[in-house]
């Protein structure tokens, strides 16, 4: 194609011009290249509980649950909890969300808690998982048992070819699960715990899964642990209030009974102890009804929490 001698002139011209530089208020399509700063701050937003994945169980309660094993934190189980058993119930909840994101497929949690002299405690994410925790006392076996009493951990990655708890089994196929992993966590003497996870969906469990898994559970140990020893002191300060509050009736029946009898503190005790003794009855209950008797009814104690 050919062109007139103004024209080539003018492409010329043109061509040697740079192009006018944009207007501030526009906006380029194009991007650059982000430069190469630091490493990506992980994502910290809350992981979801199971009863918030499709086709998990409900849960009874909803709770905000953190990057736990990734940062390193140990969890908080004290904080918003009403007792131990709230507890033991935002662990079981958080271990749920922990294990799903590892795993990448809904991952249900029980646990079960054994102290001396204490009753057995277990939780779970839903119905199902609380029933199977409490079955395996009844049956004698299962994923917790066996973490319990065996080496820490046990893994059943497809419970229908799996011959391993034939009288817990059943159980598990009725319940939906094909997938179940059992980690016992450390605890000082006289305290076992484990926790269970449980998947329907077969081969949930591979071994960087439970190495991840053991993780966490370091890090529950260490939040159960605290949980446990703020159970205790709490426990022994209401033992301490109600001590001092029985020590503080007897003591005011005994004043009674040395203004009435003009008898020595020793021998008002005397009489509480042997009224307690005939009548099969605690020395409190005694002072108490002497308390109730008097005009003005009995008097109150005031101790500070």
């Amino acid at each position: 194609m050919k062109y007139s001698r103004s024209e080539a002139s003018q492409a010329h011209a043109s061509a040697g011009r740079r192009p006018a530089p944009a207007h501030p208020a526009q906006h380029t399509t194009q991007h650059a290249a982000p430069h190469p700063g630091p490493a990506a701050i992980p994502d910290r937003r809350p992981i979801p509980t199971p009863s918030d994945r499709p086709g998990a169980e409900p849960a009874a309660k909803a709770f905000t649950i953190g990057m736990v094993g990734v940062d390193g934190l140990i969890p908080d189980l004290v904080t918003g909890s009403k007792d131990l058993s709230d507890s033991l119930e935002i662990l079981a909840h958080l271990g749920a969300a922990t294990l799903s994101r590892l795993a990448g497929v809904p991952i249900e949690c029980a646990l079960v808690l054994s102290r001396a002299k204490r009753s057995r405690s277990t939780a779970g994410t839903g119905t199902r998982t609380a029933t199977l925790a409490r079955l395996e006392k009844e049956v004698g076996e299962g994923p917790l048992t066996e973490a319990l009493t065996g080496t820490g951990t046990a893994a059943m990655n497809h419970v229908a070819s799996d011959f391993r708890w034939g009288r817990y089994r059943r159980h598990l196929q009725d319940a939906g699960f094909d997938s179940v992993l059992g980690l016992r966590l450390s605890l000082d003497e006289g305290t076992e715990a484990a926790l269970a996870f449980f998947a329907a969906s077969p081969q949930a469990f591979p071994l960087h899964v439970i190495a991840e898994a053991r993780s966490f559970t370091d890090l529950a140990s260490r939040g159960l642990r605290l949980a446990l020893e703020l159970e205790s002191a709490s426990t022994r300060a209401s033992d301490l209030q109600s001590a001092l509050e029985s020590r503080t009736s007897i003591d005011i029946a005994c004043g009674v009974i040395m203004a009435q009898n003009r008898c020595s503190y020793n021998d008002a005790i005397a009489i509480i102890a042997k009224a307690s003794s005939h009548r099969n009855i605690k020395l409190r209950k005694v002072a108490e009804g002497i308390l109730a008797n008097l005009p003005g009814g009995a008097p109150d104690t005031h101790f500070e929490h």
